[in-house]
């Protein structure tokens, strides 16, 4: 656990906000969260000149979605990728959807914790590294109230921050697959035809298939409707 605390302490140092500036941070805890469930949040945040960071707290390796990966690029005769080499895919569909939003480079921190096993601790330890950074951090979660495990202990451990009165601001996300399930607090809905197309766009970084570039469409195999709703919704649903 120490050697866990010391490695997020060495990769978040590196992210920084300008004191006094409000800073919002978004935590994702696969690739493709930060975009279906976050991404018009981040979009709005952005558009209202904030600053915002994104964190991946896991690669996803656990998913299911390499063994269609593995069949279709055995089909068109291409050798398979190792569960490393999905998730570093994963990873990478990530920062170009997150860039493709508006995101600087250097707000983005990935990690790689256990996909399927994400730890409140863990997550507490690193929004507490974010809330140092400024004088007011607005935390954005997925919901404790999420069916997925590890998209609700991001809540939790918020929650328990806020509770303990360690931490004072945050929203809790509904994933898009979830809207019509819980009641919510707010919407943020997008509007202008911008942001509609950032949105498009980053939707569809996880559509792209090219293997000779090691894009492997693996948001989209993984979880095919969930991007039609995105695509049709273009809204995010939080609860305080």
């Amino acid at each position: 656990m120490k050697k866990l605390i010391l490695l997020l302490t060495i990769i978040l140092a590196g992210c920084s906000a300008t004191k006094n500036d409000q800073l919002e941070v978004f935590y994702s805890p696969h690739p493709d969260d930060e975009v279906l469930s976050l991404g018009p949040a981040i979009i709005h945040a952005l558009s209202a000149s904030k600053e915002v960071h994104v964190v991946l707290l896991s690669k996803g390796k656990a998913s299911k979605a390499i063994n269609t990966v593995n069949e279709r690029l055995e089909s068109e005769g291409h050798p398979p990728i190792s569960i490393d080499e999905f998730g570093d895919a994963r990873a990478t569909e990530f920062k170009t959807a997150v860039s493709t939003l508006g995101v600087k480079a250097s707000n983005v921190t990935i990690l790689d914790l256990p996909d399927g096993k994400l730890n409140k601790d863990d997550i507490a330890n690193i929004i507490l590294h974010k809330d140092k950074l400024d004088d007011k951090v607005i935390h954005h979660v997925m919901s404790d109230k999420d069916p997925h495990s590890d998209h609700s202990v991001t809540g939790q451990a918020l929650q328990d921050l806020i509770d303990e009165e360690i931490v004072h601001n945050g929203k809790f996300y509904f994933p898009v697959q979830e809207h019509e399930n819980f009641p919510f607090d707010n919407k943020i809905k997008l509007l202008n035809k911008d942001q509609k197309s950032r949105m498009k766009n980053a939707l569809e970084v996880y559509e792209k298939w090219d293997p000779a570039s090691g894009s492997y469409s693996i948001g989209k195999i993984s979880v095919p409707g969930y991007f039609i709703s995105a695509k049709n919704n273009m809204e995010s649903r939080y609860h305080y």
